[in-house]
């Protein structure tokens, strides 16, 4: 195990990429309990047709619930077809929950608003909510959680959802107050509970989280947050191998829970267990392909793995994803020049690169300064072996030629040798 990938990869746990994210809020399985459709008798004024035409589609709504396959698009066919007879707020509130079904909260948005412009509904208020706050508009969200609250002072979902966003935003105390009053009014509500114990975790108060954890286990034993938050309180408890088992059992029953997905990359990291760090990253990948840290932790994986090219490949998407801010993307990649590669040239330039990222101090115990003293060495032990080696060539050819015997003389010309011309002679002189 090199020392150094350990370093990399624990700097990276640290700086929160293998630790358990915030879990993220029930909206769904809260949008599902309060996305019924409303089965209010329509009013004496109705005509037989839309009369008719409700009832088929409340019917129809239940058919599918039986069967476990709702056409969300039928049924939005079905609750215009109503409304283009009669204006109820009842099926206007039930088409907005088809489209919400259909992932069209905008346009859920506003029947639900056109619903409560003629009627105060609650199930169109809290829906409307859950919209926002599934749109990422959190203060529009508690604004209309409030206002149910208000409206509707026995109610207890508007207090969890409020409960929840608190605690997103690090408000604990108004986060516990709210949790308290849903359970006051529903204590049989495991959203409420969740919360607290979300809260408990984050003040550090171990204790009563474990205690909030039993009431919650009990309470709700296949819930798969319940599940995830139990392995965070392990985890934190020093217990990896039961907080393994949490998040193993959380995804068996949310498969894409991606933070116990995180939560056993982490402990994968803490053991330095490559080959499950490699396995957790590529799955956290294919669901989140843009997370530059883990992406760095499968190229680190990969090196171990005897997969360099792979490596450097991960580093380089990395590098791109983390947009400059992940420094230590230069540092893998300068280990892996210098170990796997024997290019401490290049190496030197990757973790001069790590030192300006960085910034002016490096992290306690960063390896860097020895790193780099390791390979300056081996940049002037090449070199003086090179220079070494020119001249113990250039010494050895000096050595041959002193050594060499000299050049004979040329050879005089043998028979069948072409002869010298002959010189030529001047003309006898003729006599008067």
């Amino acid at each position: 195990m090199n020392a150094t990938a350990r370093v990399i990869a624990l700097s990276l746990l640290l700086a929160g990429c293998a630790s358990a994210p915030v879990a993220p809020t029930p909206e769904e399985r809260q949008a599902r309990a309060s996305a019924a459709p409303a089965r209010t008798g329509p009013g004496e004024s109705l005509t037989d047709q839309g009369r008719r035409l409700f009832d088929e589609a409340v019917q129809a709504r239940d058919e599918m619930e039986k069967a476990r396959a709702i056409d969300w698009a039928g049924l939005e066919r079905r609750w215009r077809a109503v409304l283009v007879v009669a204006d109820l707020p009842e099926a206007r509130y039930n088409l907005g929950v088809t489209l919400e079904r259909q992932g069209r909260d905008a346009e859920a948005g506003v029947e639900y608003r056109k619903v409560l412009a003629e009627r105060p509904l609650k199930q169109a208020s809290a829906n409307l909510a859950v919209g926002l706050e599934r749109a990422g508009d959190l203060r529009g969200a508690q604004a209309a959680y409030d206002a149910v609250a208000r409206e509707y002072p026995d109610e207890a979902l508007s207090r969890e959802r409020l409960a929840a966003l608190y605690a997103h935003s690090g408000q604990h105390d108004e986060a516990w107050h709210q949790a308290r009053e849903a359970l006051l009014r529903d204590p049989a509500s495991v959203s409420a509970r969740t919360t607290m114990m979300r809260v408990a975790l984050a003040r550090g108060d171990l204790d009563l989280a474990r205690l909030v954890a039993l009431r919650l286990q009990k309470s709700a034993p296949d819930d798969a947050e319940v599940a995830w938050l139990s392995g965070v309180l392990l985890s934190r408890q020093g217990d990896d191998a039961g907080a393994t088992v949490q998040w193993k059992k959380a995804l068996a029953l949310e498969p894409r829970l991606s933070a116990a997905r995180m939560g056993l990359l982490g402990v994968a990291v803490k053991q330095e267990r490559w080959g499950d760090i490699r396995e957790q990253a590529a799955r956290v990948l294919a669901d989140d392909p843009s997370n530059a840290q883990v992406q760095l932790l499968l190229g680190i994986a990969e090196r171990h793995a005897g997969k360099p090219e792979e490596a450097l490949a991960a580093y380089t998407a990395a590098e791109q994803l983390g947009a400059g801010k992940l420094p230590e993307v230069h540092l893998a990649r300068g280990v892996l020049l210098m170990r796997d590669k024997g290019d401490c040239g290049e190496a030197l330039r990757a973790f001069d690169q790590y030192e300006r990222a960085a910034g002016p101090v490096l992290p306690k115990g960063s390896p860097v300064p020895k790193l780099i003293r390791e390979c300056q060495e081996q940049v002037e032990q090449g070199r003086a072996a090179a220079e070494v080696a020119r001249q113990m060539k250039a010494e050895a050819e000096k050595k041959a030629a002193e050594a060499a015997p000299p050049a004979p003389p040329p050879a005089a010309p043998v028979q069948g040798d072409i002869a010298p011309a002959p010189t030529p002679q001047p003309a006898p002189r003729s006599r008067p």
